[in-house]
């Protein structure tokens, strides 16, 4: 349980990522391959449309539409 905000700032410095589900879930990543596992889109092409300011993303072969973020901190 966090219950200081140094404890909040050591997990969120963890976490890179906050993505949001089609079904609204939100969660946080620790890096783009496992974003990757979660949503079957590319690792890679995920970077490259997060440093062109693209945030949302559909997997080939499927309508469902997530939305990426790079926390900072």
């Amino acid at each position: 349980m966090i219950d200081s905000e140094s404890k909040m700032h050591n997990f969120i410095t963890k976490m890179s990522y906050i993505v949001i589900f089609p079904d609204e879930k939100i969660e946080l990543f620790k890096s783009l391959r496992d974003i990757q596992k979660a949503i079957s889109v590319n690792s890679s092409t995920i970077s490259k449309k997060l440093k062109n300011k693209e945030f949302f993303f559909t997997p080939k072969g499927s309508d469902f539409v997530f939305f990426i973020k790079k926390i900072e901190t």
